[in-house]
């Protein structure tokens, strides 16, 4: 497997991967949607304000990493934005691979903190507490506005 830096040609196919994998767990995306939302860490990433990555298995992509670099009380941290690996690759420590990787490269960038959400009932929550992520008293809230 080989993680690298993104590129515009590569959205199509990480917008399929995360239509696939996040309709499995509810939530209704499109490739189309997919792709918008991942486009804005393409901006970010032209204003050093992200980083970026997909894994390949034989020049595949079979998951990707888009991250947001962000002020906090702490001062610049990352932000995990969205993170999938495709259903035929996972359980196979990709990302565990990925995750050490974005920690690696967000050390480099003086970062020093990660913040992430994620669903408590997917294997991914058992992947980041194995991985020193702890759970904090915030929760994720949102409100349809009709």
């Amino acid at each position: 497997m080989r993680i690298r830096t993104v590129t515009k040609q590569d959205l199509g196919a990480c917008a399929r991967i995360l239509a696939k994998e996040f309709k499995k767990q509810g939530e209704p995306w499109t490739v189309e949607t997919a792709k918008n939302r991942l486009a804005d860490f393409l901006f970010l990433e032209k204003h050093d304000r992200a980083l970026n990555f997909v894994l390949e298995q034989d020049s595949k992509i079979i998951g990707f990493a888009f991250n947001e670099i962000i002020h906090y009380f702490q001062g610049k941290i990352l932000w995990l934005g969205e993170l999938a690996i495709d259903s035929n690759f996972q359980g196979k420590g990709f990302g565990k691979e990925a995750l050490e990787f974005i920690e690696k490269a967000a050390k480099k960038k003086g970062l020093k903190t990660i913040i992430l959400t994620t669903n408590k009932k997917e294997n991914a929550f058992k992947i980041y507490k194995k991985l020193g992520y702890k759970q904090t008293n915030y929760f994720f809230m949102e409100k349809n506005l009709k």
